[in-house]
Formats: C-alpha cells, sequence, structure tokens
C-alpha cells in the first residue's frame, strides 16, 4: 500500500471505504464474542451456585483459598501493525520442586491452621520461625490444581465453573484485540478523512 502522502482522493476513498467494512466486521465480532463471554460469567458463577448447594457455603469460599498463590497463566501483549495491542494468555510453567522425596506441605485456610512440617524427635519450632516459614513464599512447592483447596473429591460443578472461568480469560484476551483493533482502526479511518479534505481543497483551489 502507498504511503497516504503519495495517494490521490480516488485512492483516500478506497481505502476509508474499505476501513468502514473492515470496522464493521470487527464490531460485529467484537458484540459475539461479548455475548460469549457474558454467558461464561453466569454459568461460572451459577456453577458455583450449584458447588455451594452441595457442599456448603463455608465449603466454598474465600476461607479455602491457599496462603501461598501461584497464578497459573499470565496476561502477554504484544504490539502489532500500526501500533494495535495484541492480548494473549499464556500458561506459566509448573514451579518444580527442588528435590525428590522432600516433604512438602501446602498452606490452606486460616494462618492459626497452617500445617507445619515436624522436624523430629526432640525438636521444637520457635513461634518466631513458625511466622517467618508461613511468611515464606511457595518456593519448591509443586502445581497443584487450585480445585484441590476444596477438597480431594469435589462436585462436578465446581470442576465446570473452573473450566468455564478459564474460556471466558482467553475470551476476554479476544475481546481487548478486538477493541485495540477498532481503536486504531479508528484513529486510522480520521488520519485519512483529513487528508482526503485537504486533497479535495488543493483541487478545489487548482480547479478555480
Amino acid at each position: 500500500m502507498a504511503p497516504t502522502e503519495d495517494i490521490g482522493t480516488a485512492e483516500v476513498c478506497e481505502e476509508l471505504d474499505q476501513l468502514i467494512l473492515h470496522l464493521f466486521h470487527v464490531l460485529e465480532t467484537l458484540q459475539s464474542k461479548r455475548e460469549a463471554f457474558n454467558g461464561l460469567v453466569e454459568e461460572g458463577w451459577f456453577s458455583l451456585s450449584k458447588s455451594r448447594y452441595a457442599m456448603g457455603n463455608n465449603s466454598v469460599s474465600t476461607l479455602q483459598y491457599g496462603h501461598q498463590m501461584t497464578p497459573l497463566v499470565r496476561m502477554q501483549i504484544s504490539e502489532g501493525e500500526k501500533g494495535r495491542l495484541e492480548f494473549q494468555v499464556v500458561s506459566e510453567d509448573a514451579p518444580k520442586q527442588k528435590g525428590e522425596g522432600t516433604a512438602i506441605v501446602e498452606e490452606i485456610g486460616p494462618r492459626e491452621q497452617v500445617l507445619r512440617r515436624r522436624k523430629g524427635p526432640g525438636k521444637t519450632e520457635s513461634p518466631a520461625q513458625n511466622e517467618n516459614a508461613a511468611t515464606q513464599p511457595a518456593e519448591g512447592v509443586g502445581y497443584r490444581d487450585p480445585l484441590n483447596w476444596f477438597g480431594i473429591l469435589v462436585p462436578q460443578s465446581l470442576r465446570q465453573a473452573q473450566r468455564t472461568f478459564r474460556e471466558g480469560i482467553h475470551l476476554a484476551a479476544e475481546i481487548a484485540s478486538l477493541q485495540s483493533e477498532i481503536e486504531t482502526t479508528r484513529r486510522r479511518y480520521h488520519a485519512l478523512l483529513k487528508r482526503k479534505h485537504k486533497l479535495a481543497a488543493k483541487e478545489k483551489q487548482c480547479c478555480s
């Protein structure tokens, strides 16, 4: 495609038409993605409600969150053509254990209920050591599915809620990318429109 400064009025008008068609297509895609995202959010919360009904409100709440949390995914942002931002969900690698056969205990629930590793016969831990151990980052802790915070045998509705929210995360990244594409197209359209007005004014002066 030729630079904007080197094209005439006809070429500018043609590109403006192409941008409008592209914008309508992206807006239609964005609308369908948003509807799908809203459906996933509703389905996820409905599955959580079914899980609370089956297991009890206190069994599916923030009280069961692990004390040390590690994100399983992260958002990667890259810049595409003409400044358009692209959002992509990237799965984090599961942290590796430092040594095989090392006893690992994951901290779950309030700090008063934190499980501690036994030191052996005749060895005790001071309260200060226990407090430091509780505040240390979870280095060496292997990957554990967050569903296990709520028990080993969780209902199918809780697993469905996890799958639904995971799909929602990926869909949210697609929506953000589409919104960035719309903004980039809008800026390009206004720049070409100004160029068209300048060319029209110059042609009018030449004819007069």
